[in-house]
């Protein structure tokens, strides 16, 4: 089986479909993914191994390799849908009226909420994608330069950076207690270079 699996890894994506279509496929690859949050999460990434998450999503290695050439590629294609999933659920909570001061409180509650919500695939965006390799790396940074984007600032990406480095510390370290304790410092931190916008 593994012998199987080394040539499928091998094969050049142009001989075989990188994502199957269709229902079955789609569960499959949800699955990986699924898996691969909650062993990152668990295990880190070095603990995140094929056979783990294959094992873990309940299907076979022949199916994790139709999805994804190798482990870093999975690791950025759930890393890509996290962020996705992420920005989504701040877009949607940030009113489109109001102060910037009523935005950015809103838009960062919403991202404590989602990360309180779900932290196995915050572990994953804020903590472990800088761990993972370089690829998986350059996700991360690139995350990072389009938030710092949508912040519409000329200090957004040290707002961004000082925001990712607060979640980083409070996901890496613990401390207990729900990462919605963090939105006054985190609030304070993107307001800060703007303080007549109270």
């Amino acid at each position: 089986m593994q012998y199987l699996s080394q040539r499928l890894a091998a094969q050049p994506a142009s001989e075989r479909e990188r994502e199957p279509a269709g229902a079955v496929a789609r569960s499959q690859r949800d699955r990986l993914l699924d898996a691969t949050v909650a062993l990152i999460a668990e295990k880190g990434v070095g603990g995140a191994t094929i056979e783990a998450t294959v094992k873990a999503a309940g299907v076979s290695s022949v199916t994790f390799y139709e999805h994804f050439r190798n482990k870093e590629e999975c690791f950025v294609a759930a890393f890509d849908r996290a962020v996705e999933e992420l920005r989504a659920e701040v877009r949607d909570a940030i009113p489109t009226s109001g102060d910037r001061s009523e935005r950015v409180r809103a838009g960062i509650g919403a991202l404590l909420a989602a990360i309180d919500a779900a932290p196995a695939r915050a572990r994953l965006c804020f903590v472990e994608a800088q761990k993972a390799g370089p690829r998986l790396a350059a996700r991360y940074d690139e995350a990072l330069d389009a938030a710092a984007a949508e912040l519409e600032d000329s200090l957004g990406e040290a707002i961004a950076g000082g925001l990712a480095w607060l979640l980083r510390e409070r996901l890496e370290l613990g401390g207990g207690g729900s990462v919605r304790e963090l939105l006054p410092e985190m609030t304070e931190v993107a307001l800060l270079p703007h303080p007549a916008h109270g």
